[in-house]
């Protein structure tokens, strides 16, 4: 397959080779463009192949040397490349550009040609364009050589100071050939070249007296174009010099070369110009002090450095402090270089602040007089002395008085405001020195604070500001109608458990601290209510009635902090217009017991009633030590009265009520038996006519009827079930039992379950 495409492009490019080419004469065909690219770059040639409005493109054809090797046929939209100039696919044609542009990728050295356009159109004449494409071929990199014919690299030397430098810088190849310039750093100090012996050989040679201004790196640059960078190689010169330059700087400390006694200072030692490395020694009157010093090098600013801490002391004042450079590559005599200053050793004041009076160095108790003292040492002598509170100056004519600019700071009456850091500086030619800080405490009795006594979870607390704090505090606490109880405890802190009699209401106060310093002048006072320790009201409560002892009861689900329960019946007034308290009586005990007495059910707390009236109302109250809460009313229900009220069969059965009624009952009866038999026997034997009597039926009799039919197996009229008469014998009548039965809703001995409707403020219960 490959070779039979290699034969159909062999045809193609015959039958182009042997068409007419166009010969393209310069000036007379077209315009000639005259172009460089560098080899391995890239370049593109332009073709001017816009056509007119009226006009199109139909043929566009480059030619390199007259020689075809692209085309482009618009008519059918087709391109045709050389494939003997376009083996590796270096030319890339752009159609959408215009000028159209026709890449060439990958520039080799044959690419230098003449290439021409040819631009064919419809109806305006053939365009032709030229250009003389030059082909730029860098120079190989410089190399050096001595003036023994050595080659050089990198590094030549070394050299010393006056020493003439003879090197040559020789590059190969370049087409058009380069230009070899010398550089030292950046400066430029030959531009001369020359051919070498060589064929293609460029040569530069350098006679160069070597001093510290050119010693820097060498550099030879070979230049053919300005579409590339000169191709540089640099040579460093290997040249020993000794330092130019010694100088003795303070690093800090000392103002004008004035050194303070005892106080460590840093002094540096530079050399500058010196190759190699110098070593720098100090010396102190003849006195070798290296071992105090350490050394850095920077290679590329050539430049030495020594840093020496010194202390001085008194007796090293008109002292001769010396650093001396030394090259040790170079002969004696040319090595070295020194630089030296004249130590002035004096020392600013040395300042200790006191304080003056008996007790501990940083106390004092309010009022009494406070004197701080600076004692200063110092040389030059002191002219001026400054005092600090808390790091501020402390100006004249302020709270310490006039007399501020002294050695000595007097207060006549210490406050507590005047407590805080003081220190002292004192000032002499040389510097000023400030003292250490002294924290200066002012102690003072108990005092009551904003707060007072607070009430904190039924614990008393006395807040007071003392310094130091207080040791013990006197309680003095009077529950009303009650005498005064005086208590002590070592801590703010006094629990009203320890308070007797009753806090149901409110309690007064007072509490003094005392700190060892002196007793509290004004005690705290207050008077507290203890609304807020009382328990809340019971929230789930009912009433019921007993049957057994007769009376009304209340039960309520115990709620925290209550201790006992009140229980109360409030009744109307006589003008129905408010609730009178008619009674009150104990309902039970806190949650705790009421939970071991009700054996863990809903309902633990209970307390009786007695009787209550239609209008009434109950109310359960929690209460505690500190009070009882607000109540609970529950009013009962028509049901539940009615339900007290019970049946009327149930006095009947009462003892004394029941024995009288018998007694009638049998008295009756008696009588009523004596006349029927007298009626009886002296009534004729003959047999009566019947006798109809309507009875009304009432609910009972009739639901009891009306249940009676339902449990007989036979059916009863009216006649014979009402009047025990029928038409057989008297004798032979059923009984009639007329006792009353009780319906389904009647109440009997038993009580209805409760019907609770609760409410925050009043409710209703059956």
């Amino acid at each position: 397959m490959g070779h039979r495409m290699r034969v159909v492009w062999t045809l193609i490019y015959f039958m182009v080779s042997v068409t007419p080419t166009h010969t393209f004469i310069p000036g007379a065909d077209g315009p000639v463009i005259a172009q460089e690219a560098l080899e391995g770059g890239s370049t593109s040639l332009y073709c001017d192949a816009s056509a007119d409005p009226n006009d199109e493109l139909m043929l566009l054809v480059w030619y390199k040397n007259n020689a075809p090797i692209y085309s482009f046929d618009a008519r059918d939209n087709k391109e045709w490349i050389n494939p003997f100039y376009n083996a590796t696919n270096r030319l890339r044609m752009d159609l959408q550009v215009l000028p159209t542009a026709l890449n060439v990728l990958d520039v080799k050295s044959d690419d230098q040609a003449f290439y021409h356009c040819r631009v064919d159109f419809f109806l305006a004449p053939t365009r032709n364009i030229g250009v003389n494409l030059t082909v730029i071929v860098l120079p190989s990199q410089p190399f050096f050589m001595d003036e023994l014919g050595n080659k050089v690299e990198e590094k030549i030397g070394p050299y010393h100071e006056g020493d003439t430098l003879v090197l040559s810088c020789l590059v190969i190849g370049g087409r058009p050939p380069p230009k070899i310039h010398w550089y030292s750093g950046e400066d430029l100090i030959d531009a001369s070249d020359n051919d070498s012996d060589i064929p293609g050989v460029k040569e530069n040679e350098l006679y160069l007296p070597l001093t510290r201004s050119n010693a820097e790196a060498l550099s030879c640059r070979a230049t053919n174009t300005h579409l590339a960078k000169p191709v540089i190689t640099d040579l460093e010169i290997d040249l020993y010099l000794p330092a130019y330059n010694v100088s003795i700087n303070w690093v800090q400390g000392p103002v004008e070369g004035l050194l303070q006694s005892g106080r460590p200072e840093v002094v540096k030692c530079v050399a500058r110009g010196s190759y190699p490395a110098p070593e720098l020694s100090w010396w102190l009157d003849h006195k070798h002090l290296t071992h105090h010093s350490n050394q850095s090098w920077d290679n590329a600013t050539r430049t030495a450095s020594s840093h020496l801490q010194l202390t001085p002391a008194v007796g090293d004042h008109g002292a001769t402090l010396a650093c001396v450079a030394t090259n040790t590559a170079m002969p004696p005599g040319r090595d070295s270089k020194a630089d030296l200053v004249i130590l002035n050793v004096t020392y600013s004041p040395i300042v200790e602040i006191t304080k003056q009076g008996d007790g501990r160095l940083e106390e004092v108790v309010e009022l009494e007089r406070l004197q701080l003292d600076c004692e200063v040492k110092a040389n030059p002598p002191v002219f001026k002395y400054k005092w600090f509170y808390n790091d501020l100056e402390i100006g004249a004519n302020s709270l310490w008085g006039s007399s501020t600019s002294s050695a000595t700071l007097v207060v006549e009456e210490t406050t507590r405001e005047l407590a805080g850091r003081y220190c002292c500086s004192a000032l002499n030619g040389v510097g000023e020195t400030r003292s250490d800080t002294l924290n200066i405490t002012v102690l003072y009795p108990p005092e009551c604070s904003d707060e007072g006594i607070t009430l904190v979870e039924e614990q008393l607390e006395c807040i007071v500001r003392s310094l130091p704090e207080a040791e013990t505090y006197f309680w003095h606490v009077q529950p009303p109608g009650e005498e005064v109880q005086q208590l002590t405890t070592e801590s703010a802190i006094l629990p009203l458990a320890e308070i007797s009699g009753s806090l149901a209401t409110t309690l007064t106060a007072s509490c003094e601290a005392t700190n060892g310093v002196s007793s509290q002048y004004r005690p705290c006072h207050k008077v507290f209510h203890f609304e807020s320790l009382r328990p809340p009201p019971p929230q789930q409560c009912d009433l019921s009635y007993d049957d057994q002892d007769e009376e009304f009861q209340m039960r309520c689900v115990p709620v925290e902090n209550a201790t006992y329960y009140e229980v109360s019946v409030w009744r109307l007034s006589t003008s129905n217009s408010s609730l009178m308290l008619e009674r009150k009586g104990s309902m039970g005990y806190g949650t705790g017991r009421a939970l071991a007495l009700g054996g863990g059910g809903p309902w633990l707390v209970r307390g009786t009633l007695g009787e209550l009236r239609p209008g009434d109302e109950a109310g359960a109250a929690a209460c505690n030590r500190f009070g009882c809460s607000a109540a609970l009313l529950l009013r009962p229900t028509e049901k539940l009265l009615s339900a007290a009220e019970g049946t009327w069969w149930k006095y009947i059965t009462e003892t004394d009520v029941g024995i009288s009624i018998g007694a009638v009952v049998l008295v009756a009866v008696f009588t009523v038996s004596s006349a029927i038999a007298v009626r009886l026997a002296r009534r004729k034997r003959r047999k009566p006519a019947p006798v109809i009597q309507v009875v009304p039926l009432e609910d009972i009799p009739r639901d009891y009827l009306d249940a009676l039919g339902d449990k007989t197996q036979m059916p009863c009229s009216l006649r014979s079930c009402s009047s025990g008469y029928s038409e057989g014998s008297l004798d032979s009548a059923p009984p009639v039992d007329r006792r009353k039965k009780p319906r389904v809703w009647d109440f009997g001995h038993l009580r209805p379950p409760p019907d609770v409707t609760l409410t925050p403020h009043r409710e209703s219960a059956v």
